[in-house]
């Protein structure tokens, strides 16, 4: 495996991106290798940095995350949630982060990205604390609201720092850094959470989660400079709905929200139906977890390529199909085997989808403000993960568990359809329309 930073031989992955005349395909990195190695400039090796610190605490913050979220459904099982009150420990979470993720994101187009950083991650460590006093139901959703509002401040800050390093025709190359360091922490979090459980029980995971956002924190406050160095054209007022103005904008956000509706009960339900249904131990069903999200993760990078090279909406398109049909299949799934590939195509199909459609929000956010552009994607993310849980919690209590992972493949192809007919992006490759040409100011 190459090695992602610069060094005395080469500049390294991220170095050789950052120039003006980045790889952009994994073919470009290994012929880069061949060719003579040269000193990174100060300017690549700034930015090296910046990227690497962006990444270690996205990934330091969504292990934390990562430990607690599929152990949730059983922890509120023993608290008396059923059906709908199930679905939602994750729609409060999601609901609260939709609420102040457009004000956030905003605000950080204007103040900066660094601060609400910090801010959030402070939270984080609180939040951690409050989990273990919530020994009711309403406790534990009042603390899952505080955790969504540190949900928040935190990531729609990265994810716009990150996008305001991202050179113009490479946006799907740095949004896939960002996705790659959220994925691979929460990825390996669900397996890390598992044998914490078995071993300390709940308490355990919670101060876990505490840690990692503790270590965070001092990553991010003494390694993140306070400006990234480009927070887009400046704008004569805040305007917290412009980005739903642009007739580019809206259709993506759109299809997000239909495709988080169709994806947000996996976490939820899946690990219902792997021990109930099919008797998987909590550190199996970890297991399958880490792998889905970690080949997701580690597929970033490569659609990433993909999505500076070709059509992004065919991609997108050809990715939420991917995981309706496996949406299918999982009903019909036996046995451990059956069900981790079903989850590893299922993982395929969602590394396809999130660069390319990352990588538009990025190109819009030039004109439109980056921190609000992302913040409204992430508030359609959200919108979708909040409301997907509740109805799939109702037809889970009516139904039955089958019932919710056929819904959600009818709402991914609905989303795929959709996806189809209204989204305006055009190929970001040669001879494609720049999306950031037709934004409006």
């Amino acid at each position: 495996m190459r090695c992602l930073c610069a060094g005395p031989d080469r500049p390294g992955v991220f170095a050789s991106s950052l120039s003006g005349k980045a790889p952009r395909t994994m073919e470009d990195h290994f012929a880069h290798d061949r060719q003579p190695a040269g000193e990174p400039t100060q300017g690549q090796k700034v930015q090296t940095g910046l990227i690497a610190t962006l990444m270690g605490s996205v990934f330091t913050t969504m292990l934390g995350v990562g430990v607690i979220a599929p152990l949730l459904p059983v922890y509120g099982r023993s608290l008396g949630a059923n059906g709908i009150l199930l679905g939602a420990i994750f729609s409060v979470f999601s609901a609260s982060r939709t609420l102040f993720t457009p004000l956030t994101g905003a605000l950080s187009d204007r103040l900066g990205r660094k601060g609400f950083m910090v801010a959030g991650l402070l939270v984080y460590c609180m939040v951690s604390v409050a989990y273990i006093k919530a020994e009711t139901l309403p406790g534990l959703l009042a603390v899952r609201a505080l955790h969504g509002l540190a949900a928040s401040l935190v990531i729609p800050a990265a994810n716009a720092y990150m996008g305001d390093l991202a050179p113009p025709e490479q946006e799907g190359m740095y949004s896939s850094f960002f996705l790659l360091s959220f994925f691979t922490g929460f990825a390996i979090g669900p397996a890390f959470g598992g044998i914490l459980y078995d071993r300390f029980g709940m308490k355990g995971c919670f101060l876990t989660l505490g840690l990692f956002a503790f270590a965070a924190f001092v990553l991010t406050s003494l390694l993140l400079p306070s400006r990234s160095g480009r927070l887009g054209r400046p704008r004569a007022r805040m305007d917290l709905i412009g980005p739903l103005k642009s007739p580019d904008v809206f259709p993506l956000l759109v299809f997000t929200l239909v495709s988080a509706l169709g994806r947000s009960s996996i976490v939820c339900f899946l690990p219902l139906f792997a021990q109930e249904d099919l008797h998987i131990s909590a550190s199996l069903l970890g297991g399958i977890l880490t792998i889905n999200l970690l080949l997701a993760a580690f597929l970033q990078v490569p659609s990433g390529m993909l999505a500076d090279r070709f059509d992004r909406k065919k991609i997108i398109l050809l990715g939420t199909l991917v995981s309706s049909g496996m949406f299918v299949l999982l009903p019909h799934t036996k046995d451990f085997p059956s069900l981790l590939a079903v989850n590893v195509f299922m993982g395929i199909g969602m590394a396809l989808v999130f660069p390319s459609s990352q990588a538009m929000a990025v190109t819009l956010g030039r004109n439109l403000g980056m921190g609000s552009v992302l913040a409204f994607l992430q508030v359609a993310t959200g919108t979708g993960f909040a409301a997907g849980p509740l109805v799939s919690g109702a037809f889970f209590k009516w139904f039955g568990i089958n019932s919710v992972f056929y819904l959600c493949a009818g709402t991914l192809l609905a989303a795929a359809l959709y996806g189809a007919f209204f989204l305006r992006i055009s190929p970001a490759g040669p001879g494609g329309t720049r999306p950031e040409e037709r934004a409006e100011p």
